[in-house]
Parts: C-alpha cells; sequence; structure tokens
C-alpha cells in the first residue's frame, strides 16, 4: 500500500509540475482562463500529496517516538532563518545599475534608451545576485568556521591518506 502511495505521490507531484509549466505557457499566450485551469489542477494534485503524505509522516513519527531516546535520529538545529535583505539588494542593485551605465557610455561614448531599459537592468541584476549570494556565503563560511574553533574534536577523526 506504501509503495503504491508513493508512486501515487510522485506521479501527481510531477502534474503538479506541469501543470505550473503549462499555466506559464497559457499565460504567454494571453489563454487566461486555461492557466487558471492548470493553476487549479497544480494547486489540487499538490494538495492531494500533502494529504496522502500526512499518514507517512505520522508513521515515521509513530516509529521514532517508540525508539529509545539514544537510537532515535539526531534532529537538526536550524539556524536563525534566512531573511530577504531588500535594502542590501536594492542599494546594490542601484549601485552596479550606475556601474553599467557608466561602462557603456565609457566603452560606446553614448547611453542610449536600450541601454537604460535593457542592458543596465539586466547587468545589474546578475552582478547583484552574484554580489548578494558570494556575501552571504562568505559570511556563512566564516560563521562555520568560528562555530567549529570553539567545538570539541570530532569523536572519529579523519585518516590522513
Amino acid at each position: 500500500m506504501t509503495t503504491l502511495r508513493r508512486l501515487v505521490m510522485v506521479v501527481l507531484s510531477g502534474v503538479s509540475m506541469l501543470a505550473l509549466l503549462f499555466a506559464a505557457f497559457a499565460l504567454a499566450f494571453g489563454r487566461y482562463d486555461g492557466a487558471a485551469f492548470y493553476v487549479i489542477v497544480m494547486l489540487l494534485s499538490a494538495a492531494l500529496v500533502g494529504y496522502l503524505w500526512r499518514p507517512e509522516r505520522a508513521l515515521k513519527r509513530a516509529e521514532e517516538a517508540r525508539l529509545p531516546p539514544e537510537a532515535r535520529p539526531v534532529t537538526r538545529i536550524p539556524r536563525r532563518p534566512i531573511t530577504f535583505p531588500l535594502v542590501e539588494s536594492l542599494v546594490t542593485f542601484a549601485f552596479w545599475y550606475v556601474v553599467a551605465v557608466i561602462v557603456d557610455r565609457v566603452v560606446t561614448g553614448t547611453t542610449n534608451t536600450f541601454t537604460l531599459a535593457a542592458i543596465a537592468p539586466f547587468a545589474a541584476f546578475l552582478l547583484a545576485t552574484i554580489t548578494i549570494a558570494g556575501r552571504h556565503m562568505a559570511f556563512r563560511i566564516t560563521a562555520e568556521d568560528d562555530d567549529h574553533r570553539g567545538a570539541s574534536p570530532p569523536e572519529n577523526p579523519p585518516t590522513p591518506l
């Protein structure tokens, strides 16, 4: 029964993803009725996956609760939630937008509407994304280094090759 349930969940997940894709296509072709239909199909299939998944999760939790505390799987303690840095993103985007316009002005000797409306926003978006992601990854790595400095040594140290 669980194999059939899992198979149905996988198929419904695929249906949900295809419905989302078809909804985007329908919007691109101006078929709002088709987009609404596909969004409804997507939501229904996702809700059905959640409904089918609930008993399986309850069964797994009950099995884990029956185990002695030392045999239970280790639960991960999450860090603080990841938040979207809106102000930082806007400032970084504005900075890279100005840089892109200045570079275009220096390279071509002129600035046109296409540069201001298409090239500079696209370049600013890509560069801001890379800047913010790289900055946050760097801080995440240094935070993990700080966590390991105060920690006790691992129980099974790695063996040298």
